[in-house]
This record gives C-alpha cells, structure tokens and sequence, in this order.
C-alpha cells in the first residue's frame, strides 16, 4: 500500500495497471522514441500521426494522459487541444495535455494559452518525461 502523501512512481504505478498515454505527434521519429520508451517508462503509448486521428482515439478509448505535439501539419497541437476542450465540455471529462515541442512559439505559457496542462521542451531527458507522467497521473488518481 502506498502512502498517499509521497506520488507513485511510474514503476510501483506498472505493478497495478499500465496508463495509457495518446501519443499525438507526425513526427515518425518522435513516435518510434515514445513506443521504445513505453515499456520502460511503464505505459501503453497508442501513438496517431495527426488531430483527426488523436480525436477518433478519443472517442474509443480513455486514456489517462495526452502528449500532443505542437507543430504539425492541417491541424496543430493548439488547435487539436481547443478541439479535445470542447468536445470534454459536452462529456464532462478532463485528460490533462502535455505539450510536447522543440518548436521557438511553443512556450508553457502557448501551451497554457491554448489550454494544455503542461509542457515539455524539446529534446527532453527520460527523467524529464518521466517525472511529467508521474506528476500528471499522480494527479488525475487525486
């Protein structure tokens, strides 16, 4: 049993069921990092390469956090994040979205704007990644 105080490692969280993360990001190299990472870092990345599909996901499973890049091409992480606000507003559900970009406009503060929860600057070190995830599902459970 865990005391509720101290956050739960993504290890000791690996023991009682894996997170399953959205991987939003076109990026092919970013997507091969993330699912080489999964395992290690305790999850199941369900990796799409575009808005559209991150929103079909949506719609069929739940998942317990969202990396979103935010440069890409037809519809960027700013704008798929104000797409995945709205359609929480009408289920009344909240899947907190890190940002995830090495992109000059992509700030906290951007990412904030745009109603993510969170950013990570690019590139970012494992324990980085690692300590975002942590923190995010730790306060999803609370």
């Amino acid at each position: 049993m865990s005391n509720p105080d101290q956050p739960i490692s993504l290890e000791q969280r690996k023991e009682q069921c894996k997170p399953i993360v959205l991987v939003i990001d076109d990026n092919p190299k970013y997507a091969k990092l993330f699912e080489l990472l999964a395992d290690k870092l305790g999850i199941t990345a369900h990796i799409v390469s575009s808005c559209g599909e991150g929103i079909e996901a949506l719609e069929r499973f739940s998942f317990d956090v969202i990396l979103m890049d935010w440069y890409m091409p037809e519809v960027d992480g700013r704008v798929c994040t104000g797409k995945i606000r709205e359609i929480e507003q009408t289920t009344g559900t909240h899947v907190p979205i890190i940002g995830v970009s090495g992109f000059a406009l992509a700030t906290a503060e951007t990412c904030a704007a745009a109603g993510m929860d969170d950013f990570l600057r690019v590139p970012f070190t494992y324990e980085q990644l690692h300590d975002k995830l942590c923190h995010w599902l730790q306060k999803k459970e609370e």
